[in-house]
């Protein structure tokens, strides 16, 4: 009896991340607010403050919810082929609705707003990062890479570089740039031959 009510509360959570969402990708983030959230939902503010502290962490909490169920890593032993694969699935959640939109006005807010930087960090890009170094280092426990290297700054490239390209510049996130990104990722970190 008592497992009822927990569903309900993961049913109701799941709920209000993908109304915040929707209603983010139409007002923006500028526009967003928790009584606009609540009224869309149907609850009272009171349902979203005990789950959440603030708007922005609601948000990324929604964008992070979007990422990781539909965008994670599988683990085929290939590395490359994962990474690969991933990066070109990431591609047009990135650059179209409902995360590009909402993840570049949220990215704008960012920047005058310390606050939301470091929650944008805490609750959304350590997630990204660390779901990409944990499969490299899995890779590099597997032998497909080389043994004895921090790779936590190349797993941090390798997400940067998509969000740069999307974010900050015009130019595609397409099969031939993913292939530069990880031939050079793979020359630098990939084992070379039997020591």
């Amino acid at each position: 009896m008592a497992e009822q009510p927990r569903r309900r509360g993961a049913a109701r959570t799941a709920e209000l991340l993908d109304v915040t969402l929707a209603l983010a990708g139409e007002v923006g983030y500028a526009g967003l607010n928790v009584e606009a959230v609540a009224r869309r939902a149907g609850v009272g503010k009171h349902t979203i403050y005990r789950r959440w502290p603030s708007i922005a962490a609601l948000l990324l909490d929604a964008l992070s919810r979007a990422w990781t169920t539909d965008l994670d890593y599988h683990d085929t032993g290939d590395v490359r082929a994962d990474l690969r694969e991933q990066f070109l699935r990431s591609a047009p959640a990135l650059a179209g609705p409902p995360i590009g939109p909402v993840y570049r006005a949220v990215i704008a807010e960012a920047q005058a707003d310390e606050t939301l930087r470091a929650t944008l960090h805490d609750r959304f890009l350590r997630t990204v990062e660390q779901r990409t170094l944990d499969r490299i280092t899995h890779a590099q426990e597997t032998g497909e890479l080389v043994a004895g290297v921090d790779l936590t700054f190349p797993a941090e490239v390798l997400c940067g570089t998509l969000y740069y390209r999307h974010l900050l510049s015009a130019r595609v996130v397409d099969e031939r740039a993913v292939d530069d990104l990880l031939d050079m990722f793979m020359a630098a970190y990939g084992r070379r031959g039997e020591p």
